[in-house]
C-alpha cells in the first residue's frame, strides 16, 4: 500500500499537491468536500483572512528553501455556514511540486463543554425518573405488601384484590425500568 493511497483514502487527513506557485493539481476527496464551497484554484484561496493567506504564502516560500523538510503553518478556512475552521498544514517541497498534508483542528474545549451540558441534562432526566417514576410503583408495592402482612383478617377476595394491585404496580415498575434502559442505550 502506497503512501499516496493512504493519504488519498484517509478520512482524517487533507492531502493536496500544487505546482510551485500554489496552483492546485490534485487533492483527496476529503479536501475536495471540505472546500467545495470555495472552489479554490490556488492553495492561498482557502485562507479565510489576509494574515492567514500571508502566513501560508510565507510557509510555501520557506518550504521551497528547506526541501525536503516540512514547514508547518496554521490557517483558518471559512466554512459554508460562515464558521471559521482551524487547520494545521505540513508543506513539503518535493521535485517540482508542493505537497500539503493537513488536518482540521477541533476545539476540544467547546466540545467538552457541550458534552458536559448534555450529560448534565441526561443525569437530571434520570434523577427525575428515579425519584418519581420509579419510586411511585415501588412505594405502592411496599404499601400493598404491608397491608397484606398486617391485615390477616382480610377475606380471600380482598387479598386477591391486593395481590392484583401489587401485580399492576410491578408491571408499571417493569415498564419504567424498560424505558430507562432504552433511554440509556440511546445515550451510549
Amino acid at each position: 500500500m502506497s503512501l499516496l493511497y493512504i493519504l488519498d483514502s484517509s478520512i482524517d487527513v487533507f492531502y493536496l499537491v500544487t505546482e510551485k506557485d500554489g496552483n492546485i493539481i490534485s487533492s483527496n476527496d476529503l479536501f475536495k468536500e471540505y472546500i467545495s464551497h470555495i472552489k479554490p484554484k490556488n492553495i492561498a484561496d482557502i485562507a479565510a483572512t489576509d494574515s492567514d493567506r500571508d502566513d501560508l504564502i510565507a510557509a510555501i516560500n520557506k518550504s521551497k528553501n528547506k526541501s525536503p523538510e516540512p514547514i508547518r503553518v496554521y490557517a483558518k478556512t471559512k466554512q459554508k455556514t460562515g464558521v471559521l475552521r482551524y487547520n494545521l498544514w505540513n508543506i513539503y517541497s518535493i521535485l517540482d511540486c508542493l505537497h500539503f498534508v493537513g488536518m482540521q483542528i477541533i476545539d476540544v474545549t467547546s466540545i467538552a463543554a457541550h458534552e458536559h451540558e448534555r450529560q448534565k441534562i441526561l443525569l437530571e432526566e434520570f434523577r427525575f425518573m428515579l425519584s418519581h417514576e420509579l419510586r411511585q410503583p415501588l412505594t405502592s408495592i411496599g404499601g400493598l405488601v404491608r397491608m397484606l402482612k398486617d391485615n390477616t383478617d382480610a377475606s380471600p377476595k380482598e387479598r386477591q384484590e391486593l395481590m392484583s394491585m401489587v401485580d399492576d404496580s410491578v408491571n408499571r415498575l417493569d415498564d419504567v425500568i424498560k424505558i430507562l434502559v432504552r433511554k440509556a442505550a440511546r445515550q451510549i
